[in-house]
This record gives C-alpha cells, sequence and structure tokens, in this order.
C-alpha cells in the first residue's frame, strides 16, 4: 500500500488529477510500440501484485486504453492509501477528479512509470487521437493492387476475378499509423532513405533477399514503385515473406524514428500544421491566445485526413481575423475550428471528415452539431478530443517542425528489372474504378 509519505510527494509535483486518456465507450488505440503500452505494462504488474494474482489476468500489453487497462487501474486502486488517491485524482468513487472512472492521470503515471519517462504531452497525445482513427500500427502494411472487388463478380483480382479494380490506383502500398504510401506521395520510400541514411545496413538486416527490391523502391521513380511491388504482390510466397519481414522492419524503434521525422518535416505534414499557426499567429491580437491543445490535434488530423491551409495563409487569415472580430464576443476555439473546416472542406470521403471534425467540436459546449452530424460522428467514432486529456484551457505555441530530409532533392530514375516489369499481369496495369 502506498502511504501518506508518498502521496505529499506527489502533491508536490503539479497537476496530478489532470487527465492524459480516458476510456468511456470506445477504446483508445494508441498503439503498441509507444509510451501507452509501456505505461499498460507497468500498470498491469502493479494492479497484479495490488490483487494477489498473476499480470497475465489482463492480457498483453497492446496500447489499447479500454476495458482491461480501467479494471487494472480499479483492482490497483484498492491498494491505494486515501491522501494518494486524492492527490493523483482517483477520489474515493474510483475515478478521476471529472468523475470519470479509470483513468489514466498525470499522478498514476508519475507513480508507476520510471522517472525517466516523462508522461505523453499534449502534442504525443494529439497524434495518439489521430492514430487511434487511422488504426494501424507501424508494423501493419497493405498492398493495394486490385483490392476492390468487381461489381459484378464480387471477387477481386487474387480471388480468381479476370479485372483488375482498385479505389485508390496510386497507393500501391499503405503503411502505418499516418498512412504512409509507395505511390504519388512517395513517403513510404523517404521514410526508409531515412532509416537507412541513419541505420546504414538496417535494410539488409530484415529485408534479406528483399534488400536490393527495397533500394531500387527507395531510389526508383513512380513507375518503378509500381513495377517492383507488383512483383512482389502478385507472387504468393514474396508477398507473404515481404510482409512478414515488413513488419518486423517497422517494429524497430530506429524505423519508428524515421517514420514521424519525415511526417514532421516542413515539406511534409509538419508544414502543413505550421500553415495553421500562422494562421492563429494573424488571429492572435484578436483572439488573445496561442492555439489550444484541441486546436492543435485539430491541425494535427486535418493535415493527416482532409484539407491543409495553402502555401500562401494570407488570404485565410484575414477571413478567420474578420470572422472574429464580427462582434464584440469573442468566438469560443470550437466556434473557430468549426469555420475554419467549413473554409477548408475535403474533396474526399465527406462522411469521414465531417465525423473527425466533430471529435475537435464536441467538448465545446458553444458548438451544437446537428443530429445528423453527431449521429455521423457516433457511428465513425464517438471519441472526443477530452478523451485523450486535450483541453481548450492550455494553449501550445508551436509544433517542433523537421528540415526535409534531402530524399526530395534525389534525381529518381527507373530502377526497374526486366523480371519484374514481366512479371506484374498487363490486366493489373489496366485497372478499373469499382
Amino acid at each position: 500500500m502506498v502511504g501518506p509519505a508518498q502521496a505529499a510527494t506527489l502533491q508536490n509535483t503539479g497537476s496530478l488529477a489532470q487527465v492524459l486518456y480516458r476510456f468511456e465507450d470506445r477504446p483508445l488505440i494508441l498503439g503498441r510500440y509507444g509510451s501507452a503500452s509501456d505505461f499498460q505494462t507497468h500498470l498491469f504488474v502493479a494492479a497484479a501484485r495490488c490483487a494477489g494474482a498473476g499480470p497475465s489476468q489482463y492480457g498483453k500489453a497492446d496500447g489499447i486504453v479500454g476495458a482491461k487497462t480501467r479494471q487494472a487501474i480499479l483492482d490497483l486502486r484498492t491498494c491505494l492509501d486515501r491522501d494518494v488517491k486524492s492527490a493523483i485524482g482517483m477520489g474515493d468513487t474510483g475515478g478521476n477528479s471529472d468523475g470519470n472512472t479509470g483513468a489514466i492521470t498525470v499522478g498514476l503515471w508519475k507513480m508507476l512509470m520510471p522517472a525517466d519517462q516523462p508522461y505523453p504531452d499534449a502534442i504525443e497525445r494529439a497524434n495518439h487521437l489521430t492514430f487511434a482513427l487511422e488504426g494501424t500500427d507501424y508494423d501493419a502494411i497493405q498492398f493495394n493492387f486490385c483490392q476492390s472487388r468487381n461489381p459484378r463478380s464480387g471477387k477481386r483480382f487474387l480471388e480468381g476475378d479476370p479485372w483488375c479494380y482498385t479505389n485508390d490506383s496510386n497507393a500501391y502500398l499503405t503503411w502505418g499509423p499516418r498512412g504512409a504510401t509507395a505511390g504519388a506521395g512517395a513517403e513510404i520510400q523517404q521514410i526508409v532513405f531515412a532509416a537507412e541514411r541513419a541505420n546504414p545496413g538496417l535494410l539488409k538486416a530484415v529485408f534479406g533477399p528483399h534488400t536490393d527490391a527495397m533500394h531500387r523502391l527507395a531510389l526508383g521513380n513512380n513507375q518503378s514503385a509500381f513495377d517492383i511491388l507488383c512483383a512482389i504482390w502478385i507472387d504468393p510466397k514474396r508477398r507473404v515473406d515481404f510482409t512478414a519481414r515488413f513488419a518486423k522492419y517497422g517494429a524497430l524503434a530506429e524505423v519508428q524514428h524515421a517514420y514521424r521525422r519525415v511526417y514532421d518535416a516542413a515539406n511534409a505534414d509538419g508544414g502543413k500544421i505550421a500553415r495553421f499557426f500562422k494562421v492563429y499567429a494573424a488571429l492572435k491580437p484578436v483572439i488573445r491566445r496561442d492555439p489550444t491543445e484541441i486546436d492543435l490535434a485539430f491541425f494535427i488530423d486535418r493535415a493527416t485526413h482532409g484539407m491543409a491551409p495553402p502555401g500562401d495563409v494570407s488570404d485565410l487569415a484575414a477571413k478567420m481575423v474578420n470572422f472574429a472580430s464580427r462582434t464584440r464576443k469573442v468566438p469560443s476555439p470550437g466556434t473557430l475550428r468549426r469555420q475554419l473546416a467549413a473554409w477548408l472542406p475535403s474533396q474526399h470521403k465527406y462522411n469521414d471528415r465531417i465525423a473527425r471534425d466533430a471529435i475537435f467540436l464536441i467538448d465545446d459546449p458553444e458548438v451544437i452539431l446537428s443530429d445528423t452530424h453527431r449521429r455521423i460522428w457516433q457511428q465513425r467514432s464517438g471519441l472526443r478530443a477530452s478523451d485523450f486529456g486535450l483541453s481548450d484551457d492550455r494553449t501550445i505555441t508551436d509544433y517542433p517542425v523537421a528540415a526535409p530530409t534531402g530524399f526530395e532533392q534525389i534525381e529518381r530514375f527507373y530502377t526497374v528489372l526486366p523480371a519484374d516489369k514481366r512479371a506484374c499481369p498487363a490486366n493489373v496495369r489496366k485497372s478499373r474504378r469499382p
């Protein structure tokens, strides 16, 4: 049992009752390789010790904050002194200071985790929100060749249909939490380039017989990516082995660092997020604040899925300033986000986008969603920014945008071997939209 002495120590460390993650109706998928999974490992051991059982009763740490994580927190609570529970926001009801049972708070994190592993800050939790919506981890890839079914036969190409249907002919391979592709965007090539540049020989150590293909993929142009990956995909043995090796590759910390580095770069999502901050810099004299934590999460999600401000933000910034100045009352943070979303309409997946936008509006009492908007939000996710401990009461001054990796300066060329080109069927090259 943790006693009053530790409670006194905890009480001196800040806002310990602040929520980091809160599971209500929908589990929060935070990733198997991040700090949330490490926290679960420590939590399950401590809770099992408290209950006099083995940690296996909670299953493996998986980075999903859901029912088993909440149960472990409630089991641990029985071994905590009243003052400790009060200090870390668990109270007499087993919830945090907001009445949310089994939340992960700053105090609970500090109590269980090593001192050198700080709790996730607002930027990390905002990225976790988008991760939860994308739903794919660093070890997950998907080939997109002929992935759609023939509307007539109901079969895919690999299931015996002679025709190739795809709803995304420009993304030959998709990987990881931000949906990196080896297509028109070439994000996968950039990540592979950055990881290999920082860790020479990593590709060979993981990909074995596919190493040459991966090098040619990283250096090749768009047509090369199509031919190289199609040759792997069409061969069942190569496809299975390549997928398994890519999973091992994505599980490496060095690769995950490169992945995040590419997306935080000024010529990628980092630059898009910086443009949002420029809009709010123009707004600051009117609203008298920097972007809030929920604003930041909205920026990151918009950069990942949807529309971001154009390169020249002056017109958009002027419109937002006019909107914010139209009355003496400064619009609420959610009201500003809703207007910004209206001026940055998504060009695809309309219902997905409005459902995601609702996540950043639902916590603002001054924003009233229509019944249709709320229903779509419930169907698609039902998540709130506050589930990730994000608040409109705290602000963020900037986002750490990284420098470009140098990949953009490489002149890419056709790197396909004749055997690869011959392997890709003609019907795959002539894909149709379903």
